[in-house]
């Protein structure tokens, strides 16, 4: 299972890597959701996978990976005896799960090998080094408020920051600006007068964004790689500084001259070209000759490293590739 802050996917599979049933819910971050809602999407996500798989394979279950958003939430003895339940309650036998971080799942999906780190950019950021399959120490993973630079966050607030500045200098909008601006104050724009300055239109760009919640910066995102494709030079630079920032959290938990595997995961660096060409030529230029890979299949990796807790061979690669293989079923995309 790849459980995360937005989406839960659970996975059933044979040892040899054969998809038998799946499912997806909502997200099942404790610390995000509480526990009683956490629980709730786990079971969803467990029962329906397990319901799309063979009859028989609750009895047949001899492994199961859970790579969990806010794992950290398991230490308090309440909260994973509730997720522990929720379990149960979806039908898994008893003594065969294994709670772990999505951060290790994602490397794992992007490489059979044991160590290396992983860079997670989507909402959030967080590096991670991980060493024997578990994650050793990590950088930034501090939040919207004080960290997670480079981040959909991030990203999201420069833009907003630029369009303010262009807004209240008034004449002609950046294609980034103008496509900021028309997101979140569709159809507005300066009154006349002397009263009407530039200035205004600008703050209440800025009041109707305080309005919301400061984390839906995250949506804007998107518009800055569009920007960049487009050419916009204050695109470029955002671009520039988001990757620059990712590299510098990676390189935190990395020693000089390391040759151990980067694993590239999370929506910014799944779906933003400019900012993941842009975080691979930086990390290329701290360590030549390092692999540089883009995570797979997560809960492919989850899946993996159950059957490597069966008794699956870690050596054997090419199952590796058949466990974290993306593709779309369901009317969802792996990468979504």
């Amino acid at each position: 299972m790849d459980a995360g802050g937005t989406t839960t996917r659970a996975l059933v599979t044979t040892l040899s890597g054969e998809r038998l049933g799946e499912s997806w819910a909502g997200g099942a971050n404790p610390n995000a959701h509480g526990v009683i809602r956490a629980a709730a999407q786990l079971t969803e996500a467990v029962e329906g996978a397990l319901d799309r798989a063979e009859r028989w394979a609750r009895q047949e279950v001899v492994a199961t990976v859970i790579g969990l958003a806010g794992v950290s939430a398991l230490r308090d003895p309440d909260v994973r005896a509730r997720m522990e339940e929720a379990l149960a309650e979806a039908g898994l036998p008893p003594g065969t799960a294994e709670f772990t971080g999505d951060d290790e799942v994602a490397f794992a999906s992007g490489t059979p090998l044991p160590d290396g780190t992983v860079l997670i950019a989507g909402t959030g950021a967080i590096a991670t080094r991980i060493e024997g399959r578990l994650r050793s120490r990590s950088a930034d993973g501090m939040g919207w408020l004080i960290g997670d630079d480079g981040s959909a966050f991030w990203i999201g607030h420069q833009a907003a920051k630029e369009t303010a500045r262009q807004l209240s200098r008034g004449g002609e909008l950046s294609p980034l600006a103008r496509t900021v601006a028309k997101r979140v104050i569709p159809g507005q724009r300066p009154a006349g007068g002397d009263e009407h300055r530039p200035e205004e239109h600008a703050r209440n760009f800025a009041r109707t964004l305080t309005e919301g919640p400061p984390i839906a910066l995250a949506t804007l995102a998107p518009l800055v790689s569009q920007a960049h494709t487009a050419g916009d030079p204050a695109a470029h630079v955002i671009v520039e500084a988001a990757a620059g920032h990712l590299a510098h959290t990676v390189h935190q938990v990395r020693t000089p001259g390391e040759r151990t595997p980067v694993v590239l995961s999370g929506g910014v660096l799944t779906h933003s070209e400019p900012v993941r060409a842009a975080l691979t030529r930086k990390l290329a230029l701290g360590a030549s000759g390092t692999q540089i890979a883009m995570a797979g299949c997560t809960a492919g990796g989850a899946a993996w490293l159950a059957a490597l807790h069966a008794g699956v061979s870690d050596t054997d690669h090419a199952l590796h590739e058949v466990f974290t293989r993306l593709g779309r079923r369901g009317g969802r995309s792996d990468a979504a």
